[in-house]
């Protein structure tokens, strides 16, 4: 797979500020690699060129085509389910992982390769935690989810004004 060079606005390394607050660029549009620049970059169409072995010719092949608002809405509404269900933290933990087989199925069949990227980071950073940041964890999830939904690029078909 290859590398996506805006990966590192893509990824992060925790929702959290060295003050143990949430990092205000995940659920605001104010300074660098802010939720804003995010969600045009799982908008952004990609491709890349490649050597198709049998003619010798250069091809390209699309690695990430655009995330719709409505395909984006249909993964928070399952994130949701999890995020209010009233199960066990372990329960939570083993819904976030299907949810994650789930959109890796998305990406393979969607060509979405940066919300896969999105998702895995996220989902990842909330499972490994332990039981006494476990839900704050995913509560900051929720909020930096919510604002990507909120300040997420909406095409002209989607009733842009």
């Amino acid at each position: 797979m290859p590398t996506d060079l805006k990966e590192n606005i893509i990824n992060i390394d925790s929702f959290f500020d060295k003050e143990g607050n949430i990092k205000k660029e995940l659920i605001n549009d104010f300074g660098n690699n802010n939720v804003r620049q995010l969600g045009e970059l799982l908008t952004e169409r990609l491709s890349e060129n490649f050597i198709d072995r049998r003619t010798g010719k250069t091809r390209e092949k699309k690695i990430n085509l655009e995330l719709n608002i409505n395909q984006l809405r249909k993964y928070y509404d399952m994130f949701l389910r999890i995020y209010h269900s009233r199960v066990s933290e372990d329960e939570k933990k083993i819904q976030l992982l299907m949810l994650k087989g789930n959109v890796e199925y998305s990406v393979g069949r969607l060509t979405i390769k940066r919300f896969g990227i999105f998702m895995e980071n996220r989902i990842n950073l909330v499972v490994k935690e332990t039981e006494e940041k476990f839900e704050k964890t995913l509560q900051a999830f929720k909020l930096h989810f919510e604002a990507l939904v909120g300040y997420y690029p909406r095409t002209k078909d989607e009733g842009e004004n």
